[in-house]
């Protein structure tokens, strides 16, 4: 697993003045053909020369083998989104594109390299197939059978770096950062790289990309999942417990590598229920704690979290969405659980649901959930999703200073009663931490008078509702501008959208000015007067999300008149592209 690094530039060309500002990259192989590899070098390099990028993957949800895709898209500005179509598609085996349908595209103009003694049809949806075909011969056959060789992906990696006129110096310098630690790896690894970047006739050229003249400012690469784990940490995580889970598991692998063993543990808990339970009893010791799961574990957890806002014990929840019901597709991606954040679970309790845009957005919304939870003594989930969990971006570092630390509201010696409102702006009590002077008071899941002590009293139980709730109030004052905007304010036409959706909307707009989108970083309590206020004079509005039954289109009807509103949903799996919201929404092709 990579830890974010910032990157210095070796000496770089100067950009041409007709240089594109991004280039695709498609790549495809199976199991072991080290793909996920090969786009991790390619950011690096990208990251060395001050260039941006972003790298996402497609696997099934086998254990080992089976084929495994990565989009790359390269850019001289920030991107989020990878493209409709890659410029370059490098296959070692035709046969290995075919479970890809909707993931990797193609243009008239893109080119191939190919296996050399592949004869193998690509599959029709890729396009027209005037493309110009460049073949390699990446096995090696004897006596008609493949034996190993030289490591493919180095192979594909010098072709790679050719067509993009990238430096070997450049490469060399990336794959010793990877494997200096292996000398023998370095050395293999660097034999092929050299034998395939120099090989004649090299690769169809692609247009060569602006890099940093001279020395690069530093950049970031890392996943949405290490993002999450490094803002919990700089927000002051001091417990964490979870189980592995995809697309969650990252989360804690980069806590066991990352936390500092002073700052608190981090514990592999036998299930989602204990695991939930252990940041429960963490927070009530005082710790700032969290847990990270993806829908199957969310639903097991749902029970801890009624616990969590019955007790009034801060907890922070990361739900990585992943295509459901029940196993589902473990690795695609999907917006179908923000009905379950939002309403899962028996009687009413309050909780807070937040989502997340992108990376760079992952280190400031953990931070943000963290605020909350802390200060209003409530459960807040984080909805990301598997499109952001397990991408790679290359992005600017993230300031420090715009991570606010967390608060509690204590109170120690002569203390009110738990369970009493002492701080009115935030409707909450004074938090008690057992062990300390005056801090023992009883916490259970069952009703509660102010002291703490159970009760079967109906009036009791009606103000203690008004008082857990109440705290959405103040919350949806302190949030009520936590939105996002796109496009002309003047525009007539309207998409509401969430999370992921933000990388493709921010590059879709431009392109149709008739449009402008709001995108809340809240869903509960929703920002429903900025929406209003937004919204004022839309001749037409959408709602787009991966959501087969049009949970957020649901959710909001619920909220305000939608009467009129088009929903555009659909089942998950694939991430939404230009062409597809253009498609539904009766637009042209961009």
């Amino acid at each position: 697993m990579s830890t974010a690094k910032t990157q210095p530039a070796p000496g770089a060309t100067a950009p041409s003045a007709t240089a594109p500002a991004a280039v695709g990259l498609g790549l495809v192989g199976s199991g072991g053909d080290g793909i996920v590899l090969v786009g991790n070098l390619l950011l690096d390099m990208a990251a060395r020369q001050g260039l941006y990028g972003v790298l996402v993957l497609s696997y099934g949800p086998q254990i080992r083998g089976g084929e495994s895709a990565a989009v790359i898209r390269i850019a001289s500005h920030p991107v989020q989104y990878e493209g409709d179509e890659v410029d370059l598609l490098l296959c070692f085996r035709a046969s290995d594109v075919r479970r890809f349908e909707g993931h990797i595209r193609l243009h008239h103009d893109s080119r191939l390299i190919l296996e050399a003694s592949d004869t193998g049809a690509l599959p029709e949806w890729l396009g027209d197939r005037e493309q110009a075909t460049y073949r390699y011969p990446f096995a090696k056959i004897e006596n008609g059978i493949e034996v190993p060789g030289e490591p493919r992906n180095m192979l594909g990696l010098g072709l790679l770096c050719r067509a993009l006129g990238w430096s070997d110096t450049l490469a060399h310098d990336s794959l010793r950062a990877r494997f200096g630690h292996r000398p023998e790896a370095l050395a293999r690894n660097l034999a092929a790289f050299d034998r395939a970047y120099a090989a004649t006739p090299g690769p169809p050229m692609l247009p060569k990309l602006p890099v940093v003249h001279g020395e690069a400012p530093p950049r970031v690469v890392e996943t949405g999942n290490e993002a999450v784990a490094r803002g919990a940490i700089a927000s002051g995580l001091r417990f964490f417990a979870g189980y592995p889970i995809t697309p969650s598991s990252e989360i804690m692998e980069t806590l066991l590598e990352e936390m500092p063993p002073e700052q608190g543990p981090v514990v592999q808990a036998e299930d989602e229920i204990a695991a939930l339970g252990m940041v429960l009893g963490a927070s009530f010791g005082g710790c700032t704690a969290m847990t990270a799961t993806s829908g199957p574990g969310l639903s097991l957890m749902t029970e801890m979290m009624g616990l969590s806002s019955m007790a009034e014990i801060p907890a922070v929840i990361v739900d990585c969405q992943r295509v459901g019901p029940a196993t589902g597709m473990p690795s695609r991606t999907e917006q179908s659980d923000l009905w379950h954040a939002v309403f899962a679970g028996h009687g009413d309790f309050p909780r807070v649901v937040l989502g997340v845009f992108d990376v760079v957005h992952a280190h400031e919304v953990t931070n943000k959930a963290f605020r909350i939870a802390e200060a209003y003594q409530m459960p807040v989930l984080v909805l990301s999703d598997a499109y952001i969990a397990q991408r790679t971006e290359v992005h600017d570092p993230v300031p420090p200073v715009g991570l606010v630390p967390p608060r509690r509201t204590w109170h120690a010696g002569d203390s009110p009663k738990r369970f009493e409102i002492v701080d009115v702006e935030h409707g909450v009590g004074a938090f008690r931490v057992p062990g300390t002077t005056d801090g023992q008071y009883l916490a259970a899941g069952i009703e509660h008078t102010l002291e703490g002590n159970p009760t079967a009293d109906g009036a009791t139980h009606h103000r203690m509702n008004t008082k857990r709730f109440a705290k959405l109030d103040a919350i949806a004052e302190e949030t009520r501008d936590w939105v996002r905007l796109l496009g002309e304010t003047g525009a007539k036409r309207g998409i509401v959208a969430w999370g992921s959706q933000y990388g493709m909307l921010r590059e879709w707009l431009p392109r149709h000015p008739a449009y402008r989108a709001f995108l809340p970083e809240i869903l509960d309590p929703f920002p429903l007067a900025a929406f209003e206020q937004w919204s004022r004079g839309l001749e037409y509005l959408a709602i787009v999300e991966l959501s087969f039954q049009g949970q957020l289109h649901r959710y909001l009807a619920g909220l305000t008149d939608l009467r009129g509103a088009h929903r555009i949903a659909r089942s998950g799996g694939m991430p939404l592209t230009w062409a597809d919201l253009s498609r539904l929404l009766g637009e042209e092709r961009p």
